[in-house]
């Protein structure tokens, strides 16, 4: 995947890691190795998508590397579950392509029913697919 990270556009970041411009309007959320997110960590990266976000003015999908997360406590899953006025995602795409990720993300999905489309995929390559669908069919411009 350093290979693939190379050569993409990093638009932004948190202590929690970065973030870089997939295609457009698809957000690829890279956390750092090991990454423990908190109600507060979550707050931050939701912050810092929405900063990138409203540079366009488009709603974007998010991609998250869950991978590199090796827990997630339950405030930061009410952060990115949570309904939002101004809603600047259209879909959340989890990639789990390893047992503790998947973990992690089917907790995440059975415990949170988030305000937009949210799925598991075992590959970057599948998530970016369904995001750029995501885009097509629930993008548009931030309300």
């Amino acid at each position: 995947m350093s290979s693939e990270l190379a050569a993409l556009e990093p638009v932004g970041g948190t202590d929690a890691g970065r973030y870089y411009l997939l295609d457009p309007d698809v957000i690829l959320a890279v956390p750092r190795p090991g990454y423990v997110q908190s109600g507060e960590g979550a707050t931050r990266s939701l912050i810092e998508f929405d900063r990138i976000v409203h540079t366009t003015g488009r709603r974007a999908a998010i991609v998250v590397m869950v991978d590199r997360v090796v827990s997630q406590d339950p405030a930061s899953r009410r952060v990115w579950s949570q309904v939002r006025p101004e809603e600047t995602r259209c879909a959340q795409a989890l990639v789990c392509s390893n047992v503790l990720s998947r973990a992690i993300g089917s907790f995440f999905l059975g415990l949170s029913r988030g305000p937009v489309p949210t799925r598991m995929f075992a590959s970057l390559a599948e998530a970016r697919v369904w995001a750029r669908e995501m885009v097509e069919t629930h993008g548009g411009l931030i309300n």
